[in-house]
């Protein structure tokens, strides 16, 4: 019981039960669909309460709302998040590689990093240090693990080398795995996956941002538009794809095309995404109570019952709640 409550306390304030366990649909039912001369008190009642749940929802939902949000490319990358999520369609099998994708665009500026200094410091320590990320990589470690043992090899390493530019890039060299480590943990299975097949030009990873970069000036609805980029560039998204072991039956045009255009809708509408998932959640909830709303107020044929004016009064949150209905009510399967 303690478990249940713990649970109940840790949703948000608008998902919680009021009355109990019973949820308040199952309890007007229950009234409602028994024959009444005239409207009971206790329906009444619910209504001003979830009337009231709507009043107090509705101004965060209208605090949340983002002209942009009626953007067609905004509303397509979100349909796009979903497909790739619940792994429909096309989309099917993608789903891990797309984030190993997005990893390798977003922390480019980290790999180019170590790159660099690996390429410059070429002392015996300094490669020793390098053969070590190796075996590290090699052993899978969650990031928690990979960050204790990188520090110790530092910290076992440093009093070896002299120069201070040396000691310097070794530091640099470690904060700069931490920080792609810390990231995502996809990061050091993606800088593993580099070195196991041997491909140490990181720049690679450069250009694939440009890539998207040039995409977030165009039109990211143009499917084709961006068929004809990856097909431009077929020979480094399938370098790509051996990094990230895409299988080869995902390794079409289309493919990477989906995968890229996933990857700049993303970068452009990240932030707005974020506060738009918000209001998605508070008019989830809102529509649970305006379907309470709904029903009682169906229930009762003003040519029977003498319908209080507050059955009435329009519906606060209704206008949001029509702009983004399909969204808000849209199932999807994965298949």
């Amino acid at each position: 019981m303690a478990d249940k409550t713990s649970n109940s306390n840790l949703q948000p304030w608008w998902n919680r039960p009021l009355w109990g366990d019973k949820s308040m649909l199952e309890k007007l039912e229950s009234i409602i669909h028994k024959p009444h001369d005239s409207i009971p008190e206790e329906v009444i009642e619910h209504h001003q309460r979830v009337f009231g749940e709507l009043k107090i929802l509705t101004p965060i939902a209208k605090a949340l709302d983002n002209n942009e949000f009626n953007n067609p490319e905004f509303l397509e990358f979100v349909h796009i998040s979903k497909l790739f999520a619940y792994e429909i369609g096309e989309y099917k099998g993608l789903k891990n590689y797309i984030a190993l994708f997005r990893v390798a665009v977003e922390a480019r500026n980290s790999f180019l990093k170590i790159e660099q200094i690996e390429l410059s410091y070429r002392s015996s320590k300094q490669q020793e240090m390098y053969r070590f990320l190796l075996g590290l990589l090699e052993q899978q470690l969650n990031s928690e693990e990979f960050i204790k043992k990188l520090e110790q090899k530092q910290q076992e390493i440093l009093p070896e080398i002299h120069s201070e530019e040396g000691k310097d890039a070794i530091n640099v060299y470690t904060e700069t795995l931490k920080k792609l480590a810390r990231q995502d943990e996809l990061g050091i299975k993606l800088m593993y996956l580099f070195k196991k097949y041997q491909l140490e030009n990181f720049s690679l990873l450069r250009i694939i941002s440009e890539i998207v970069q040039y995409l977030l000036k165009r039109n990211l609805l143009d499917f084709n538009d961006i068929k004809i980029l990856v097909r431009a560039n077929q020979d480094l998204f399938d370098q790509l794809g051996k990094v990230i072991e895409l299988p080869i039956d995902k390794t079409r045009e289309e493919d990477y095309a989906r995968m890229l255009q996933y990857i700049a809708m993303k970068q452009k509408y990240q932030d707005i995404y974020i506060q738009f998932l918000r209001l998605l959640e508070v008019m989830t909830s809102w529509s649970h109570f305006y379907l309470i709303l709904k029903e009682i107020r169906e229930h009762y044929d003003p040519d029977e019952f003498e319908i209080p004016e507050e059955f009435n009064t329009p519906i606060p949150g209704i206008e949001i709640y029509n702009k983004y209905q399909s969204v808000i009510t849209k199932k999807y399967k994965s298949t």
